[in-house]
């Protein structure tokens, strides 16, 4: 572990859990906390590896979290907590995260103020990773807060529990819950994570009455399901979801439990109550990572997430805020960077279990890409059909509510490397050429404006959309609109003009660029619901 320089402190902490003047030492409900000046933003403090609740093992697997354990005297909040269990990917991946240290007992999260003082409340920002939840973690060096924070704000990175420890469904697990429910427990975590905060950011100079979550991919999809559960009512101010996955959620509680029941079985665990659940609970953590099966992600268990996303949007019962929701070009160059070739006859069938009777028309629709390749057509139509048809029907659910949304299109092409490896980016031994397009993830490094600790081959283009994507991103956190002095104007999202941000060198206002693609695809899902 790198030693890190510690802030100045002032003299005594107050044991009751308030803050003191500055936030290099703040107390919280479980203790008080000692901070560390960031090493590349002197002036914004960071805290890592703070539990946010209890170890979720032995009994507390499959449970919603528990309260974190208290502690005493004065505790060095300078390593970042374990990431939670989850299967190691190969190197060869863009999406590698090397050789983790994981553990059950994941529940930490890291907060970057730009506060000096306790009481400038400043806006709150809990990020979420993606990784199709299944994998991923909070202390990615791709996810360091501190040039967001330096802008004045708050920033939170928090752990959730992964695959099948955070999302298994179980009869057993449901006939336990006070809620009949099961799965979901992911989701749990990242509500707890917000309690937290509610709890205790103003000790770091955050204001309670300010939060926004942003998420991106399996992230973007949570915070999406976020905004509409009666769980996060009252603990969310504002929603940014980058490529987001969540509209067309619809596996039912019944699906889940099938699925769990099978997984149970293949790891020699049958029948449906507390015996089943003690075998379970006794297993190794690295045996039930490795045992195929075991999660469907999210699903509708009528407690956490109450009914579909979409119909939850449309009816706008719950969190009725601000949106700000994108994807970019090329989606799918980047998840599917290591496919290999395949010939139209495979490019038709894709296209008629997606689309059945319609899958002719929706191939007439993209002659440039089939003409590059059919590979091609199939990413380009996987990625229009997935993040960007659920990022414009998001915005336009929220805007039909009569709340603003802020809908964007990503599209410069960044430099390819290992997203989260910092310490050996090149993923391709060419040091980072754009191969790759505006893909899957390749925002990030923008959005946190961290150029200068992760990547290759940044350029002076990129380093501007950094400043701006990263202002946006702040200024709707403090004010629910990304609109500052200095930026392109950035119009709330009207669905019958569909002018979107187009964020790349010029940074612009205009109607979507696959505007006809998407408003065709979002008919054949709404014909199929």
């Amino acid at each position: 572990m790198k030693v890190r320089k510690i802030t100045v402190l002032l003299a005594a902490a107050v044991c009751s859990g308030a803050a003191l003047a500055d936030v290099s030492e703040v107390g919280t409900r479980s203790g008080v906390l000692r901070g560390f000046a960031s090493e590349h933003q002197p002036e914004v403090t960071v805290f890592e590896g703070i539990a946010f609740a209890a170890p979720p093992t032995g009994e507390l697997r499959w449970r919603p979290p528990a309260a974190p354990i208290p502690f005493a005297g004065v505790k060095d909040a300078d390593r970042i907590g374990p990431a939670c269990w989850q299967a190691r990917n190969s190197d060869a991946s863009l999406y590698a995260r090397g050789n983790l240290y994981r553990s059950e007992d994941c529940l930490y999260l890291n907060v970057f103020t730009g506060a000096r003082e306790a009481d400038e409340r400043l806006p709150v920002m809990v990020w979420y990773h993606g990784g199709g939840n299944t994998t991923g973690h909070a202390g990615a060096r791709i996810f360091d807060g501190a040039n967001l924070a330096a802008r004045g704000a708050v920033i939170v990175t928090a752990n959730y529990r992964l695959g099948p420890l955070g999302f298994l469904s179980h009869p057993a697990l449901s006939g336990e819950s006070t809620e009949s429910a099961s799965g979901n427990y992911g989701l749990l975590d990242q509500i707890a994570a917000l309690e937290w905060v509610r709890d205790n950011v103003a000790g770091f100079g955050g204001d309670p009455g300010r939060v926004t979550i942003f998420g991106q991919s399996a992230g973007g999809t949570d915070v999406c399901l976020l905004q509409s559960s009666p769980l996060a009512e009252g603990l969310i101010d504002g929603v940014i979801g980058q490529s987001p996955g969540c509209i067309k959620l619809d596996i039912e509680l019944e699906q889940g439990h099938a699925s769990g029941s099978a997984y149970a079985e293949r790891l020699g665990v049958s029948g449906g109550g507390a015996e089943a659940l003690s075998e379970l609970r006794a297993i190794p953590a690295e045996r039930l990572i490795a045992t195929p099966g075991g999660t469907t992600g999210p699903l509708i268990d009528g407690w956490v997430v109450p009914g579909r996303p979409y119909d939850m949007l449309e009816s706008g019962d719950q969190n009725r805020i601000p949106v700000m929701v994108g994807g970019l070009a090329e989606e799918y160059y980047g998840l599917q960077h290591t496919a290999g070739p395949i010939i139209e006859a495979d490019l038709d069938n894709y296209l008629e279990n997606a689309f059945g009777g319609e899958a002719a028309q929706v191939k007439s629709l993209y002659p440039e890409a089939l003409d590059l390749s059919p590979l091609d057509a199939r990413k380009e139509i996987m990625g229009d059909n997935a993040f960007l048809l659920a990022s414009r029907m998001w915005g336009r659910l929220v805007s039909e509510r009569g709340n603003n949304a802020y809908v964007y299109f990503f599209t410069r092409p960044a430099p390819v490397f290992r997203l989260y490896v910092h310490e050996d980016p090149d993923l391709t031994g060419n040091g980072g050429q754009r191969l790759f397009g505006a893909y899957h993830s390749g925002e990030l490094a923008y959005v946190f404006d961290n150029l200068d600790l992760v990547g290759l081959d940044w350029d002076a283009g990129d380093r501007a959309l950094a400043e701006i994507v990263a202002d946006y991103w702040v200024n709707f956190a403090a004010t629910g609109d990304p609109n500052g002095p200095g930026l392109p104007e950035w119009p709330a999202y009207e669905p019958e003009a569909d002018v979107v941000q187009i964020l790349d060198t010029e940074v612009r206002a205009t109607v979507h660029p696959k505007s006809e693609r998407l408003e065709y695809l979002e008919e054949l899902y709404l014909r199929s619901r």
